[in-house]
């Protein structure tokens, strides 16, 4: 019954081989968007941008980006979309960097608008309205749900304290106000948060405030606000956030755990006015001279924009929760602001509103291991990016692999240069260059006819559910999950064509040839398959491939693999998609971004007394009578700690360079010798010229292999054949006797006793008996995989630990947990906030062993535990600051080639 289930399941997906074809969506024009009654209708929205600076990468993966990805997957699938955006412009950021500048508020917000929206169009975002909140309908809007609320009787005015500065004749708002922490004694704190202790402070509670204006001391007094009172909203929002996360929803982790928590320590009273200029003026005669506060007016910028866009049927989308769903995307930090106060506005409003369905937020992306900074010069911003000359779909590409999804994460150059060198380059274009490529060399660029096998219809009903996992994951905002499924699609790919080898029969007779000719049509349709599902990661990428395919048009998404390009179809010219990273690139790269060192912290005050806290040094002679002498040695010691830094950054990328090069040099040198020294002993066999043994190599007592004579005499043919056998015996754990060896009976303990191999989780499921284990399935190149239990549930999700290379060590005494025996143990870098599975390239081998020379790799069959080889090799056994993996400085290699590596763990241990 079960072969013909197989039967007839081939013979149904060769029929829809055979008879479907792709349809196409008809686009229409982003004015036209509306909401259709009885069809998926989906509201996009990311976080409005700061006017007032420019996006680095952590602000683009974790809004634009990411809302983009799932805004051209919506279309694909022919959901009615609707993406909008646009830059934040009013509040006292805006009026600082306008004085700072010395421009006024609305040039500053022209100015990085502009800014903002050219950075957003490199980087392919496609927007259907990208637009701003200083405008008439933010006003319109944003009045008029004000109103509302005061008429519903959710508003109260209360007065407050406040600086004002009687020389400028205002009140300062919390970011023109500066002074002593009352909490840790820093003397440049802000009005409303101090940045060397990170806790909140209120600009009333400041020692020494001073005007950031003027720098004169401002006085307390008094202030009417108007407030929304929230906590007697906090019954119905909490209804309203019930409803919805018991829904299908796709709220991301930290967006539940940061609303909950905000419902369950209560909601109270908010300010939502301010005494500012620039902003949406409160519609209140006695409150003409307030603005609304930005935390309020900002999110009803993404109603306002709509508006801009489509006029008054912007309604359609914001007033119609029944037909539309609602994503918003957006950073940790803004959550309470979607997550709580604005679905508290709008319930207070009563009037319809579309309310958020689906939040979802990102953790932070860091730089390398420090923050992004533009006043330091550390990290990628969005201006700089496309200087790089890397092209704006790769940087897509590695943000959305390492989008910050369930804890923060951090860029780093050298983890950029392998994914894009390993995994876009020499897996996905390589399989897209070759499959083309062999089509126009050997076919003529036109697509032979296809006769399917078994193999082939199995082939391609596997890629069938790969494609269904690539929508799930998309259709619930897993994109780094979905990142990883196409570079799935891709491996699968290469394996097929690497079996099926059609180079080889395309050389052979008549059945060879249309032989050859199917599997070249296979890779082909898959190619273009790939450029599909890449369409919503790496746009223009998809479009190249779609192009050398000779159909350029992206298709709608199909949910079964059909045949795309039809025999007798002609396809375009095959071109490398991507280029290499290089090295030396990468150290450029690295010191041009690094930034400058931290300046020194500013004085700390004794904040009883209110003076400085001084050193002996500063009581020094040269500071009291050579007071510009000592200005300029401050000067001068500023400038040096700036620059030597530098310096040292440019020195060690120069180091590193010439030393590369000094190293493929000797490889290519060595490789030059070994082929002549192969010739000259093949020249003497051939001559009847009898060898002799040249001095053998034994292992020393570090473990690295040293000369030392033979004493065997001249290799006869005999003899050779001889150590071959016996050889072969010892490759196979037994001794040259023919029995099994017990141990290695080697005293010297070092990583080459270790029986590390590459291994393929091929199942993996939760432990039945303990919450915090897996029970893994992993092929390690044997005839059966083996059952490994690890720890590692806390730290990589389930669907992460399927279908993954992992380094294992094999030669452990197997050792029962919670029931459940284990036979190998899975290889992580772990520190004590986090634990990485360790990587390894992804054409790797399950079975290749990982050695570290020049320490001889002579695993034992078991460590012996009383021998404690594991505990004493496994204090060295480290991750590198490059990454790598490494033992006493030395580098593990699969199969003597590549190198195992770290996600972003650096200087931790190996376990």
């Amino acid at each position: 019954n079960g072969l013909q289930v197989m039967r007839d399941h081939r013979c149904s997906f060769r029929e829809q081989w055979a008879t479907s074809a792709p349809s196409f969506h008809k686009k229409a024009a982003p004015k036209d968007l509306r909401p259709v009654k009885g069809e998926k209708n989906v509201l996009i929205t990311s976080a409005l941008p700061y006017v007032n600076n420019v996006p680095h990468l952590g602000n683009i993966i974790g809004c634009v980006l990411s809302a983009d990805v799932f805004a051209r997957y919506s279309r694909m699938q022919g959901y009615n979309t609707l993406y909008v955006c646009g830059t934040d412009e009013y509040g006292t950021a805006t009026e600082t960097k306008a004085i700072q500048e010395g421009l006024s508020p609305k040039e500053v917000c022209d100015r990085y608008h502009a800014i903002h929206k050219e950075v957003y169009q490199w980087f392919n975002i496609s927007f259907d309205h990208f637009g701003r909140t200083t405008t008439q309908h933010q006003t319109e809007i944003t009045q008029d749900i004000f109103k509302r609320i005061e008429a519903n009787g959710f508003t109260t005015i209360q007065t407050v304290d406040q600086l004002h500065c009687d020389r400028c004749d205002k009140f300062l708002a919390d970011r023109f106000v500066s002074g002593v922490c009352p909490l840790c004694g820093y003397d440049d704190a802000r009005g409303d948060q101090c940045d060397s202790c990170g806790k909140l402070v209120n600009a009333v509670e400041l020692v020494e405030p001073k005007c950031h204006l003027c720098k004169k001391t401002p006085v307390i007094k008094q202030s009417s606000h108007i407030f929304l009172e929230l906590d007697k909203l906090q019954e119905k929002v909490g209804e309203h956030l019930e409803k919805r996360l018991s829904e299908d929803n796709h709220w991301s982790a930290n967006a539940i755990s940061i609303v909950k928590g905000w419902i369950k320590g209560g909601l109270e009273k908010r300010c939502i006015t301010r005494d500012l200029k620039w902003g949406t003026p409160v519609p209140l005669k006695e409150f003409g001279n307030k603005v609304f506060y930005v935390w309020f007016d900002a999110p009803i910028g993404y109603l306002s924009i709509t508006k801009d866009l489509i006029g008054n049927d912007w309604t359609k989308w914001w007033k119609n929760p029944q037909d539309v769903e609602l994503y918003q995307f957006i950073g940790k930090d803004n959550v309470a602001f979607h997550g709580v106060m604005f679905p508290c506005t709008q319930i207070a409003a009563d009037d319809g509103y579309t309310m958020v369905n689906h939040l979802c937020a990102t953790e932070y992306l860091n730089y390398e291991d420090s923050k992004f900074s533009k006043s330091r010069g550390t990290g990628v911003f969005g201006d700089m990016a496309k200087d790089t000359g890397i092209e704006a779909d790769v940087w897509r590409f590695y943000l959305l692999y390492m989008r910050p999804e369930n804890q923060d994460t951090a860029f780093s150059w050298d983890d950029f240069s392998i994914k894009v060198n390993s995994e876009l380059l020499s897996i996905l274009g390589n399989f897209v260059n070759r499959a083309l490529t062999f089509c126009v060399s050997s076919f003529g660029g036109v697509i032979p006819e296809m006769e399917l096998t078994d193999d082939d219809v199995d082939f391609l009903l596997n890629l069938e559910k790969e494609l269904k996992e690539w929508e799930d994951h998309l259709e619930h905002v897993r994109l780094k999950d979905a990142v990883r499924s196409v570079l799935s699609l891709s491996r699968r790919a290469n394996q097929y064509m690497q079996a099926q080898q059609p180079w080889v029969s395309v050389k052979g007779d008549e059945p060879q040839k249309r032989r050859a000719g199917s599997v070249i049509g296979v890779v082909a349709n898959v190619a273009y398959l790939i450029a599909i599902t890449l369409s919503p990661i790496m746009p223009e990428v998809s479009r190249r491939i779609r192009e050398q395919c000779g159909a350029e048009e992206l298709p709608a998404f199909s949910h079964s693999v059909i045949c795309y390009l039809k025999t007798g179809h002609k396809i375009g010219t095959p071109k490398p998609l991507f280029v290499k990273m290089d090295k030396a690139k990468i150290e450029e790269w690295k010191v041009k971004f690094g930034g400058s060192t931290t300046p020194a912290p500013a004085a700390k005050k004794d904040v009883k007394g209110g003076k400085p806290k001084r050193d002996a040094k500063d009581q020094s002679m040269a500071s009291r009578h050579f007071p510009l002498l000592a200005k300029n040695n401050s000067h001068i010691a500023s400038l040096l700690s700036t620059i030597s830094p530098k310096f040292e950054q440019v020195r060690k990328a120069f180091v590193q360079r010439t030393l590369s090069n000094l190293e493929k040099e000797n490889s290519k040198l060595e490789e030059e010798v070994n082929e002549l020294k192969a010739r000259v002993v093949a020249a003497e066999v051939d001559a009847g010229i009898p060898q002799l043994m040249i001095p053998s190599k034994k292992t020393g007592s570090n473990g690295v292999e040293n000369d030392s004579p033979n004493k065997n005499g001249p290799i006869t043919a005999e003899k050779s054949k001889n150590q071959d056998k016996t050889a072969k015996k010892k490759k196979n754990g037994q001794s040259a006797e023919g029995t099994t060896s017990a141990g290695s009976g080697d005293d010297v303990i070092d990583i080459g006793r270790l029986d590390l191999r590459v291994g393929r989780i091929i199942q993996c499921e939760k432990h039945p008996d303990a919450d915090s284990l897996y029970v893994e399935q992993i092929d390690v190149g044997e005839e059966s995989p083996r059952t490994v239990v690890s720890g590692l549930v806390k730290h990589v999700s389930i669907e992460k630990m399927q279908n993954r290379l992992v380094v294992v060590l094999c030669n452990l005494k197997p050792a029962k947990m919670r029931g459940v025996e284990s036979r190998a143990m899975v290889m992580c870098a772990s520190s004590i906030e986090k634990v990485e599975i360790m990587e390894v390239d992804s054409s790797s081998i399950p079975g290749t062993p990982v050695v570290c020379p020049p320490f001889v790799h002579r695993p034992d069959a078991q460590l012996n535990p009383k021998k404690k080889v594991w505990e004493s090799v496994s204090e060295d056994l480290k991750v590198s600051e490059e990454g790598f993996a490494v033992w006493k400085g030395k580098a593990l290699l699969v199969g003597g080639k590549t190198r195992m590596s770290a996600p972003t763990l650096r200087g931790v241990l190996v376990k």
